[in-house]
C-alpha cells in the first residue's frame, strides 16, 4: 500500500537513514499528495525541536535487551514463563490466580476491515497472571515481554499484508523489521504501527492513563476515535492518553538522564515510579503482589509518591510510603485497605 510505503520513508527521512533513491521516491509522494506534505512538515518541525543527539539510546536498549534475556533463537515461537524464585528480584507474596482478561467489544471493533470474526476468534492468546511476567517470540521473530495481568492475542503465523496483535495490559515489543508487512499493536484507546523498532505499551483497562514509550526507531500512533489524527514518536518520546485526549512527553528517568528508566524498570523486576498518584500506584502494587487494594479514605488517592524498589515485600513498600505521606493500612489475606 502507498500509505505503508510513505510511513516507512517518512520514518527513514526523519531519522536520517533514507538513501538517495528513497529520498527521490519520498519527494515524489510529497508532490503528489497534499496530506503527505502537511504531515511531513508538521512532524519535521516536532522532530527538530530536540536536536541534541541521544548518545545513550543504543546503550540503554542493549542494557534492556541484556536484562530481559532477549537473544536470537532457532524456534519461530517459544513462550517462557518466569516463575518467582527466592533468590531473584521477584517478591514472594500471597498466591493468587488472576482471571483471564478478555478483550472488550471495543477492542474487537479495532480489527482490520478485512479480518473476519472467525479469524479473530482463532487467534492464540497468552495471559500472564499477577506477580509473573512472560516472554513470547512471534512467528516473524518479534519478541514480546508481557507484564503481570496482561493478555495478548496473536496469530500462529502472519499471512496477510500486515502483522497485527491485540494487547490488554503492558508489554515490551522488539519488532522484527519487515518493510513490506507493517506491525500493528491494537489497544483499547490507540493503535501503534511500526516496521521494526522497540517500545513499551501500557494499556490496562483499570488504569485511567494509557501510555506508549519509544526506546528506539519510530512508531506511528493512531486513534480509533480520532481517525484524522496520527502522531509519530521519536526515541525517548512518551505518549499519554486519558479521557480520549493525548499528550506527548518524555520517558521518565528515576534520578537523572542516563539513569534507570521508570517505564521499563519492570523488565528487570523493579518497582519504580515517579510522582505517581496513589490510586494509580495501587493498581501497580495489586498486579505486582497479587492483592486487591481498597481506599477507605478517598482523599489519599491523589497523593503522589516517588520510589524505587527491588526485593522489598508489600509491607515494606507501604511502610516506606508512609514516611512520605501519612496514612494507615491493614492487610488481611489477599486484601489491603488504605485509610
Amino acid at each position: 500500500m502507498i500509505e505503508d510505503r510513505f510511513t516507512e520513508l517518512l520514518a527513514k527521512k526523519l531519522t536520517g537513514e533514507i538513501s538517495p533513491e528513497e529520498s527521490q521516491e519520498f519527494n515524489s509522494l510529497l508532490i503528489s499528495n497534499e496530506g503527505y506534505r502537511k504531515e511531513y512538515e508538521s512532524l519535521k518541525t516536532y522532530w527538530q525541536q530536540d536536536e541534541e543527539p541521544q548518545n545513550n539510546i543504543a546503550g540503554i536498549f542493549e542494557d534492556i535487551k541484556r536484562r530481559t534475556d532477549i537473544h536470537e533463537r532457532e524456534e519461530q515461537e517459544k513462550v517462557k514463563i518466569y516463575q518467582l524464585k527466592k533468590q531473584n528480584n521477584w517478591l514472594r507474596g500471597v498466591a493468587a490466580t488472576a482471571a483471564v482478561l478478555l478483550l472488550s467489544f471495543g477492542a474487537y471493533k479495532l480489527l482490520n476491515k478485512n479480518t473476519s470474526a472467525t479469524a479473530y476468534a482463532a487467534l492464540k492468546q497468552l495471559h500472564t497472571p499477577s506477580r509473573i511476567t512472560s516472554h513470547l517470540i512471534l512467528a516473524d521473530g518479534t519478541q514480546v515481554t508481557l507484564n503481570s495481568e496482561s493478555s495478548i492475542k496473536y496469530p500462529a503465523s502472519f499471512d496477510g499484508k500486515t502483522r497485527e496483535v491485540y494487547l490488554n495490559g503492558e508489554a515490551y515489543f522488539d519488532v522484527k523489521h519487515d518493510a513490506q508487512h507493517p506491525f500493528i499493536v491494537h489497544t483499547s484507546k490507540f493503535n501503534i504501527r511500526v516496521l521494526g523498532t522497540a517500545f513499551d505499551v501500557k494499556s490496562y483497562d483499570n488504569d485511567a492513563v494509557k501510555e506508549a514509550t519509544l526506546i528506539r526507531g519510530s512508531i506511528r500512533v493512531t486513534f480509533p476515535n480520532q481517525p484524522n489524527t496520527a502522531v509519530m514518536l521519536k526515541p525517548t518520546d512518551k505518549l499519554l492518553m486519558q479521557n480520549d485526549q493525548y499528550q506527548l512527553t518524555k520517558q521518565t528517568y528515576y534520578n537523572q538522564p542516563g539513569g534507570d528508566i521508570v517505564e521499563t524498570a519492570w523488565l528487570s523486576n523493579k518497582l519504580s515510579f515517579k510522582n505517581q498518584p496513589f490510586d494509580q500506584l495501587a493498581n501497580t502494587l495489586s498486579r505486582r503482589f497479587g492483592i486487591a487494594i481498597k481506599f477507605d479514605n478517598n482523599n489519599l488517592k491523589n497523593s503522589t509518591f516517588t520510589g524505587d524498589y527491588d526485593r522489598e515485600d508489600l509491607n515494606q513498600v507501604l511502610l516506606s510510603l508512609q514516611t512520605v505521606k501519612p496514612f494507615h493500612y491493614r492487610i488481611k489475606g489477599n486484601s489491603v485497605v488504605i485509610y
